[in-house]
């Protein structure tokens, strides 16, 4: 018998078992000294309802768990012998003592050794609140199936089925279904890579998802399973979804898992210099942030080969978060600085589908999916420049031979962005201007910044911020730094704007304005200065070396700031100077 520590789940180390499934026969008296074991391994998945409107539960179909650890277990738990799942989902052990008393185990988990390699598992995050010392993440349950039985006197087929749970209305069993899905959808993107990589190393993956993990507003706790969103984590190596069936689930989105697991693609195979936090459909980004999140939906669709990215919410309802088609229509303004323009630029070069709505039909070409991976883990991981739609199509077009250069251009216009810009977007036209009027502080993307004590007045704004989350088109300027001999730099960054706010106090730093600056080498920070000094950042930089070509980016922390007074003025300027330090 196994001990139940509570219905659903079973007491066994370091993994959560869900459910065990029927299949078999009896052994007979005479039986031989030993038999074969084998079955196939699948799970449940839900599909989207029409439009995205729901988990259409009626539709559930079978899938195969793929490539997933599958273990024949004593009646103690001891490990007789492993194999993994094959993408039929079968497995077979053969020379298996007689009647004697098993169990099947599949793990949610991907592993492989060689080339190519991955290891990648689906754990719960959450744990007791009362647990005052609680395992790391990484030592967290992990997800598992288990079958009981007696091998008998003749060989045993044994099938397992990882179910949902769904009681017609509401979940009423366990949600098995759920880790299952989510570690075939990364196994599904992952075989995109494959396909033109087939030696790729897959970084180590932890993708948490359980039943509490739930969107919190604006606070995140993972023990609790307190989550903003589902989101990817590079500190964490790891996913979190969300699974709050009162709320929003996410194991069957897959369209999201992906998204997601295009982060983890970016932080491993490639580069990000992704400044994150909220944004939205239809939102002017930082081009850093619009590229990030566009590369990400746009890998969802290709991996998927489903150019319908659906994000359903509260299962049982007809809930459409995000219905987004890939190909067709014009969803909000088109540029650079939009990731709708940015997914379906990189989407529409790898697809060979005409799109129906305005302004598709050009896009009957494809460049194929080796071009554009070559592309992000190659010059785009290691550009001098900021990682966005400038550094990625400017490297990917001087790689393809004319005729398909000539496609990418075709989709740059379509996408009103000026075929021929360079990494550091000299060329672009596309100022983002509302009405024909000029925007503030767009172009030129970069500022370059003479290294030796010249002043330069470079000004920022929150023209398309009004939620304040600072990270939008204009909160950040970028400096191009071309340092010709090394040396130690002082900086002076002097606010040139007045914020007159009453009182006007210096001893209130949030009546003021608080310039701050990042400086980066090929992607990695090599110096800042964000001391909180009211209307000025005053420091002295490490050695940069020579002849290299840095980047920064300079903004106003009242930009993203959640306390910032109201009346803060929409456009701050600054005096900005490096002088070598003799």
């Amino acid at each position: 018998m196994r001990n139940r520590i509570r219905p659903g789940r079973v007491a066994l180390p370091g993994v959560l078992l869900l459910l065990a499934a029927c299949g078999g026969g009896d052994g007979e008296a005479s039986a031989p000294s030993a038999v074969s074991v084998s079955g196939t391994v699948s799970y449940e998945f839900v599909p989207p309802g029409e439009n995205c409107q729901g988990l259409d539960f009626a539709a559930t179909v079978t899938r195969p768990i793929r490539a997933a650890t599958v273990q024949l277990l004593d009646a103690s738990n001891a490990e007789l012998a492993r194999t993994v799942s094959g993408d039929d989902g079968s497995y077979a052990f053969p020379g298996v003592a007689s009647n004697a008393d098993v169990r099947i185990r599949v793990r949610a988990e991907l592993k492989r050794t060689g080339s190519p390699n991955w290891d990648v598992e689906v754990r719960d995050n959450v744990v007791d609140p009362d647990d005052t010392n609680p395992p790391a993440l990484a030592d967290r349950p992990l997800y598992a199936i288990i079958s009981d039985f007696n091998t008998g006197a003749a060989d045993v087929t044994r099938n397992l089925t990882a179910r949902t749970g769904w009681g017609g209305s509401a979940y009423t069993d366990n949600r098995a279904s759920a880790p299952f899905a989510v570690l075939d959808t990364i196994y599904t993107a992952m075989q995109l890579v494959l396909s033109v990589d087939p030696g790729a190393s897959f970084a180590p993956l932890d993708a948490f998802w359980s039943v509490n993990n739930t969107n919190s507003g604006t606070s995140i706790d993972i023990d609790s399973g307190e989550l903003t969103t589902s989101f990817y984590s590079g500190d964490l190596d790891s996913l979190f979804l969300l699974g709050d069936a009162s709320v929003d689930t996410e194991e069957f989105d897959d369209h999201v898992i992906v998204h997601e697991w295009g982060h983890y693609f970016e932080d491993n195979f490639s580069r990000t210099d992704s400044v994150g936090g909220v944004h939205g459909i239809g939102d002017l980004l930082d081009s850093r942030l619009a590229f990030g999140e566009g590369w990400a939906s746009a890998l969802a669709g290709m991996a998927l080969d489903d150019p319908i990215y659906c994000d359903t919410g509260q299962p049982g309802t007809t809930q459409a978060l995000l219905a987004l088609g890939l190909e067709d229509g014009l969803y909000d303004a088109q540029g650079w600085y939009d990731e709708v323009s940015v997914l379906r630029f990189i989407h529409d070069l790898w697809d060979t589908t005409d799109g129906e709505g305005e302004g598709e039909g050009t896009d009957g070409g494809s460049i194929g999916f080796q071009p554009i991976y070559d592309t992000m883990v190659g010059p785009q991981a290691f550009t001098e420049a900021f990682t966005n739609i400038f550094s990625f199509a400017s490297e990917l077009r001087s790689i393809l031979p004319p005729g398909d250069q000539a496609f990418l251009d075709s989709q740059l216009v379509r996408e009103d962005m000026t075929p021929g810009f360079d990494k550091w977007g000299v060329g672009e036209v596309n100022d983002a201007s509302p009405d024909g009027q000029q925007s503030r502080d767009v172009l030129p993307l970069y500022v370059e910044i003479p290294v030796d004590g010249s002043v330069v007045n470079i000004c920022a704004n929150d023209d398309y911020d009004g939620a304040g989350n600072g990270n939008k088109l204009a909160t950040y300027r970028y400096l191009r730094l071309d340092v010709a001999t090394s040396a130690r730099f002082d900086v002076r960054i002097i606010t040139t704007t007045t914020a007159d706010l009453p009182p006007d106090d210096l001893s209130d730093p949030r009546d003021q304005s608080d310039p701050d600056m990042f400086i980066f080498l090929d992607g990695q920070v090599v110096d800042f200065g964000n001391s909180g000094v009211a209307n000025q950042e005053i420091f002295t930089t490490g050695l940069l070396s020579a002849p290299d070509i840095y980047v920064a980016d300079l903004q106003e922390f009242r930009y993203a700031d959640p306390e910032s007074p109201l009346g803060f003025p929409d456009q701050m300027c600054f005096d900005v100077s490096f002088t070598p330090v003799p």
